[in-house]
């Protein structure tokens, strides 16, 4: 698998045998709540826990965009959605606009962005034969309307992709290829309108390589636990980072979204020996924006996934778990951030203590 380097402050690498790493996204849903998404992610990076990677998938502009009052704080690579703030319900995505935007992010710092190369009427109506929901993805989404309002027969991003291969190779910049058709429930998975994007996908994988530019794949959205395997046996020969968005492995456990992705993205890099993990927070699916607890429970959520299966591969994460086992050995007890509380678990019985074994004789 080629490994990813993103021309950060902190020049992180992801993918293969580098360690899980893990992206939190943020955005503007509303002008009026800038100030409080910039609390959130001030907090977020103040905490002794940061992610690696952030995301800024705001929808509304501000003076400042969200990504630009986090850069102030973080050192690590961030990325944007560049059709996000250019698209006109009326008129769509305009292709000389939505190149400045994509140069101007590039010029200001942003190190990597995310584009959907794959819809096209086709795939769209196919999605739409054989799905109760044709769509779940917002970007892709974006770009479908964009193809109906402009009579496009395919994606805007497809048709400039040599130009946005171009800006991205002058800055440094990271190209994510974006899953537009991703399954909106783990009943349609990993459904043949999925493999069929897999395969359009794997031609701009080539196409941006031949022209210089680093990769991430966006992956699986709903997908049972069992096709994962599957799924990465078909993009195993693309040789390219994964970056799941999710995957969420059941839908039936409402707000607990945090836990069913951090299962499937558990499974998924535990196959590909490393790529990149997206936090999902427990109001994925509720129709709320996430609060400050919700994300940090969602961070955690995919930082411990991250962990699981990083010990798959990575010696350093080992090393870690390690370290623990020591700390409990030597302390005598499972506890190790409430010492001064102590334990009441076990008691008299507790079994780690080594004075509870002293009167035992043997025969």
């Amino acid at each position: 698998m080629h490994c990813v380097d993103y021309n950060s402050p902190n020049r992180l690498r992801a993918g293969s045998a580098v360690p899980v790493r893990v992206n939190l996204s943020f955005g503007l849903e509303m002008l009026e709540a800038a100030g409080r998404e910039a609390a959130k992610v001030e907090r977020l990076l103040t905490a002794e826990t940061r992610p690696d990677l952030m995301m800024d998938l705001s929808v509304e502009r501000a003076d400042r965009e969200p990504w630009q009052v986090a850069r102030e704080l973080f050192d690590g690579p961030i990325g944007l959605l560049p059709h996000y703030l250019m698209f006109s319900p009326s008129e769509g995505l305009d292709p000389a606009n939505l190149l400045a935007r994509i140069e101007a992010v590039f010029k200001l710092g942003i190190n990597f962005i995310t584009v959907h190369c794959t819809p096209t009427l086709g795939l769209f109506e196919q999605a739409k034969r054989e799905r109760l929901t044709p769509i779940t993805s917002r970007g892709g989404g974006i770009v479908v309307r964009d193809m109906l309002i402009n009579g496009r027969s395919r994606s805007l991003f497809a048709q400039i992709f040599d130009d946005i291969c171009a800006i991205a190779a002058q800055y440094g910049g990271v190209i994510n290829l974006g899953t537009a058709f991703r399954a909106a429930s783990v009943a349609d998975g990993l459904d043949a309108v999925v493999r069929e994007e897999i395969a359009i996908q794997a031609q701009f994988i080539h196409k941006a390589r031949e022209l210089g530019v680093q990769v991430v794949l966006e992956g699986p959205g709903h997908i049972r636990l069992s096709e994962l395997g599957d799924y990465w046996e078909m993009i195993a020969p693309l040789d390219v980072t994964p970056m799941p968005l999710g995957p969420i492995v059941s839908d039936r456990f409402s707000g607990m979204d945090h836990v069913a992705s951090a299962i499937g993205a558990a499974r998924l890099m535990s196959l590909s020996r490393g790529g990149i993990i997206n936090a999902v927070t427990a109001v994925e699916h509720l129709g709320g924006v996430p609060n400050l607890r919700q994300m940090e429970e969602g961070l955690r959520a995919a930082q411990v996934a991250a962990q699981a299966a990083s010990l798959d591969f990575d010696g350093t994460a080992f090393e870690a778990e390690a370290e623990v086992s020591r700390r409990r050995a030597s302390l005598e007890s499972c506890v190790l951030h409430s010492q001064d509380a102590g334990c009441s678990r076990c008691q008299r019985l507790c079994p780690l203590i080594s004075a509870s074994y002293s009167r035992v004789v043997p025969n």
